[in-house]
This record gives C-alpha cells, sequence and structure tokens, in this order.
C-alpha cells in the first residue's frame, strides 16, 4: 500500500521517532486486515460443499502477521501470509488458492 504523500510528510515532522510510530502504524493496520482475511477465510472454509466439511482449522491458524521490515529502499513492510508447511508438508497457500478459485 502506497502512503499518501501528504501523510508521509507529517510523519517526517516526527523527527527521530520516525520508524518507531511507522512500524507501530504498520502493526496496527496489519492486524485489521488479518482480523478481516481470517474472517473472509472462516466464511468459505466447508461453505457450499457436497460433503460435511473435513476442516481442522490448520489453514486458518496458519496465518499471521510478520514483524516490520525494511526493504532495500528504505521503505517500512508488512505482510499477512500462512506459516509454511503443513505438517502433511503441503503448501497452505496453494490449498488457500485452490479454496479461493472455487468462489
Amino acid at each position: 500500500m502506497m502512503m499518501p504523500e501528504d501523510f508521509l510528510k507529517r510523519l517526517s515532522t516526527l523527527g527521530e521517532r520516525t520508524d518507531e510510530i511507522s512500524e507501530k502504524v504498520l502493526e496496527a493496520g496489519g492486524e485489521v486486515v488479518l482480523a478481516k482475511v481470517r474472517s473472509n477465510l472462516s466464511a468459505v472454509v466447508g461453505a457450499g460443499t457436497k460433503y460435511d466439511s473435513r476442516s481442522t482449522g490448520e489453514l486458518e491458524s496458519s496465518l499471521g502477521l510478520s514483524s516490520v521490515r525494511m526493504d532495500k529502499d528504505g521503505n517500512h513492510n508488512i505482510k499477512i501470509g500462512f506459516a509454511e508447511p503443513r505438517r502433511d508438508g503441503d503448501s497452505n497457500a496453494k490449498i488457500a488458492n485452490i479454496l479461493r478459485n472455487r468462489f
């Protein structure tokens, strides 16, 4: 997500605490997005199937938030994704993609 230039200018006036505050903002925003992703995932797992769901909850519980990191260009980043691999060695990202393509 690209931040608006006006917001970035305001952040820069915070001086030496800019990095610390930026990280807290990214973490708080990441938590909001993570909650929405979890909610969306819960809504589709086992939905619209011919047979009873065999969901174990492993896919949803593997969702998480990375720590804030700085890239080579000096931009702070945070990522939402799946811990890999699953207990059976399969990929959580692959299974989520299969579910996404079903709906």
